[in-house]
């Protein structure tokens, strides 16, 4: 065991906080935490636990019992994650539309370069019985799976998120070590590329905000059919969250968005004449 744990380590896996929805067994929640001291994290968001509090969770989480106190209960997927810059969503299976997928090693690589950053990731991790529904997952940046035996890849949540754990805590020290002129203030771009980047990137929140006014704009040129989108907004997430937008992008495109519906209703040009007649 390495029981080498640095300050730079620490902060690191501050930036990550493991979120889990709607758990049914208490006794999930005490081992993820156990799993998670363990490891050096420390945050826990429960959206909507199904029985919180209960005794099991403090007899599972036997010698983590500080975290409790730590745990941060909401009561959607989109508060736990609202100020989040890079999202994980736990799948064990192919959805209805591909989304980008990384197995656990590479995902938590991912994680720490973005905490690097100090960026805000969440490792989002979902019911015992049946994972993450397809609209959670799409709300994702990358869906991230764990490379198990195809004959029997039975895991538990709470061993799902030791496993992921551990690769934080390894890849938390892999950064470390590495030279100071690797870790210079770089974005990791989604191909794989490095280059420097001027503003910071848009928090989970502000996409939400983004997507429906998209949507909106998109319904009002006719181009979007409210009654029968078929696939349009989840691809419409998916190109996005794997573009990652910086702040001046995100204003950007919303201006066009705006700009788009008003010439479409016609008022942008009203407004013109109104400008000038103020002149």
């Amino acid at each position: 065991m390495n029981s080498f744990d640095s300050n730079d380590v620490s902060n690191r896996l501050d930036h990550v906080r493991i979120v889990m929805v709607n758990t049914t067994l208490p006794a999930n929640i005490g081992s993820a935490l156990r799993a998670m001291k363990t490891m050096g994290l420390s945050k826990l968001v429960l959206v909507a636990p199904k029985t919180y509090p209960h005794p099991d969770i403090d007899a599972l989480a036997a010698g983590a019992q500080d975290l409790i106190e730590k745990i941060e209960i909401v009561e959607t997927l989109e508060q736990a994650i609202q100020d989040c810059h890079l999202v994980f969503g736990t799948s064990a299976r192919s959805r209805t539309i591909p989304w980008p997928l990384l197995d656990v090693r590479p995902a938590a690589k991912e994680a720490l370069n973005a905490a690097s950053k100090d960026q805000n990731i969440a490792i989002v991790f979902g019911r015992e019985d049946r994972g993450l529904t397809n609209e959670e997952l799409a709300l994702a940046n990358y869906h991230l799976t764990i490379p198990v035996n195809p004959d029997y890849g039975v895991l538990n949540v709470a061993q799902a998120i030791q496993v992921v754990c551990y690769e934080l805590r390894m890849a938390a020290f892999e950064h470390h070590n590495q030279p100071n002129e690797i870790k210079n203030d770089h974005m990791q771009l989604k191909q794989q590329q490095s280059m420097q980047w001027d503003e910071p990137l848009v928090t989970q929140q502000q996409m939400e905000e983004f997507y429906p006014h998209f949507e909106k704009m998109l319904t009002e040129i006719e181009f979007l059919d409210p009654n029968n989108p078929r696939l349009l907004p989840l691809r419409l997430r998916r190109l996005f969250g794997r573009i990652q937008l910086d702040r001046m992008e995100y204003h950007l495109l919303r201006g066009v968005f705006s700009r788009v519906q008003a010439l479409a209703s016609g008022s942008w040009k009203k407004n013109i004449k109104e400008d000038q007649s103020h002149d």
